[in-house]
């Protein structure tokens, strides 16, 4: 079913728990009709996982050969309640038409998600789900790229609405990724952050960035290794 109406507005944790579901979650039915709800992380990101469990209960375990946490809720009274957080904000290309199935298994009507804006904290979830911030040398000058991998461009394309950037096939992974490069722009980025902190252990990485600034602009990195200054800047 669908529903033109438009939800109340959401509390952040709700944006936040829906970026991550858009991210690396999933919405299933299994062949005997029970409903649940998926979301895989790697080895680093229990506690976020364990967050959601709190709200939702569910479960969290360890899947040890793929370095990863599962959290899973397949309980109808948890599924209802995560459905109700969900629809209205739901916008991943196949996130949306898992979540559609379910709206229509369990009669709930399912509500189009409204434009995304820097008040969202969608943003912040999906790259505690998706996004990397690292850096590599070019031209002898060490250069912070912060991007955002997925399947489709079109689920990377609000970054690049919001954010600037370059959206762009990567042919090693066989995804798409966003990417921002120019100072400005990252910090533009980090700015939004400050507003709807990370809950992954990417957030240390994007506090150590006006640190990595500096330390670049000081060439850090051609110092002697024995140096303060270098090991600072390992």
């Amino acid at each position: 079913m669908l529903s033109s109406k438009i939800k109340e507005p959401p509390n952040t944790w709700d944006q936040w728990f829906e970026g991550l579901v858009d991210a690396d979650g999933c919405l299933l039915i299994s062949s005997a009709g029970y409903a649940s709800l998926e979301i895989t992380l790697d080895i680093y990101e229990e506690q976020a996982l364990l967050q959601i469990k709190q709200e939702l209960q569910g479960s969290v375990k360890l899947k040890p050969k793929a370095r990863a946490f599962r959290y899973r809720l397949h309980h109808k009274a948890g599924i209802l309640k995560a459905i109700t957080k969900l629809n209205g904000l739901c916008r991943n290309s196949k996130r949306v038409v898992q979540l559609q199935k379910l709206c229509q298994k369990l009669s709930i009507d399912f509500i189009s998600p409204q434009p995304l804006n820097l008040e969202n904290a969608w943003f912040a979830a999906f790259f505690d789900g998706d996004g990397t911030v690292g850096y590599s040398f070019k031209n002898g000058w060490p250069q912070l790229i912060i991007s955002v991998s997925n399947k489709n461009a079109v689920d990377c394309e609000p970054f690049r609405q919001i954010f600037g950037g370059v959206l762009s096939m990567d042919k090693r992974s066989n995804t798409y990724k966003w990417s921002i490069s120019k100072k400005e722009d990252i910090f533009f980025f980090c700015a939004y952050l400050k507003k709807h902190s990370l809950r992954s252990h990417k957030h240390k990485r994007i506090l150590l960035i006006p640190e990595f600034f500096k330390l670049r602009q000081m060439r850090a990195y051609l110092h002697s290794p024995e140096t303060p200054t270098y090991k600072t800047w390992c």
